[in-house]
């Protein structure tokens, strides 16, 4: 009798489970090569609505170093993400690796996808340069930034104010890194960030206007650094000229987080998305997104 009313009760439990409906996971598009008109840049877009949010890879990585991000934003957002000219699958293309020519392509890959402005602007490290930079040259394009461990023009020379040694280090450690390099883009962005280190300038950065922006600072310490930047001392640096970002907007958030390193994106990807959100609420109200 037991065996009986089991038996049914598992047929009853069976008949239920095939009457909800099938679990799918999301399907994520595949990249793409887009001409930008001289060469190809490999993309992902997904996501529907207004304010697009724009990832920018830091120095030398493709669009993968996102890939822990962007899906999360694309279920309530439009994403673009994309590998700079000669890194990732993207074709190198005919320019320089600079600055000036990474926004240059940027903003000719958005014109080729018609993805219309404003966007919101993501930035890793030397992608959080770039982010800045577009602002600058682009200012009525973007609505508002997230610079996750942004790199900042002048922080070899303010290193050196804690510890004089950091900047004939610092240049010895990335002339070694040089040579190790095969010619290409790579190469070409670490040339940069040496350029703009030695000027501690950036050619047409301007102070950043008053849009909401989140900055994110990774606060671990690393006590096997060379450099004074793996000190606690020189976080503190580290953290005081991402709070000149934050300081410049009326909408800003400045995230601290002793969890995770430079690849914040990879360790803790939350935190980037709940930047990403805070940004976009502070212009849901006028942009109507």
């Amino acid at each position: 009798m037991f065996v009986s009313v089991l038996g049914r009760r598992s047929a009853v439990v069976l008949a239920a489970i095939l009457a909800l409906p099938t679990l799918v996971a999301p399907v994520r598009p595949a990249p793409r090569f887009v001409s930008i008109g001289t060469h190809r840049l490999d993309v992902i877009q997904d996501g529907q609505g207004s304010l697009p949010v724009v990832f920018e890879a830091g120095l030398g990585n493709p669009l993968d170093t996102w890939e822990h991000v962007w899906p999360s934003v694309a279920a309530f957002a439009p994403v673009v993400v994309y590998s700079r000219s000669g890194l990732g699958r993207s074709e190198s293309g005919p320019g320089s690796h600079t600055a000036r020519e990474a926004v240059k392509d940027l903003r000719a890959l958005l014109l080729a996808l018609d993805v219309k402005p404003p966007y919101v602007l993501v930035g890793a490290s030397y992608g959080g340069m770039l982010a800045r930079l577009y602002t600058s040259l682009y200012a009525a394009d973007v609505a508002g930034l997230v610079i996750v461990e942004g790199v900042h023009e002048q922080q070899v020379q303010r290193y050196g104010a804690l510890d004089g040694s950091y900047p004939a280090a610092f240049r010895a450690s990335f002339d070694e890194q040089l040579r190790k390099l095969p010619a290409g883009a790579e190469a070409d962005e670490i040339r940069e960030t040496m350029r703009v280190q030695a000027a501690g300038a950036v050619d047409g950065m301007k102070p950043l206007p008053d849009i909401p922006i989140a900055v994110l600072t990774s606060m671990k310490s690393d006590p096997s650094a060379s450099f004074v930047n793996g000190t606690p001392r020189g976080h503190d640096a580290w953290r005081a000229m991402h709070d000149e970002w934050v300081q410049r907007s009326t909408n800003g958030l400045h995230i601290q987080t002793a969890r995770s390193g430079h690849h914040l994106q990879n360790d803790e990807p939350q935190l980037v998305v709940d930047a990403i959100r805070f940004v976009r609420d502070r212009l849901s109200r006028s942009h109507g997104a």
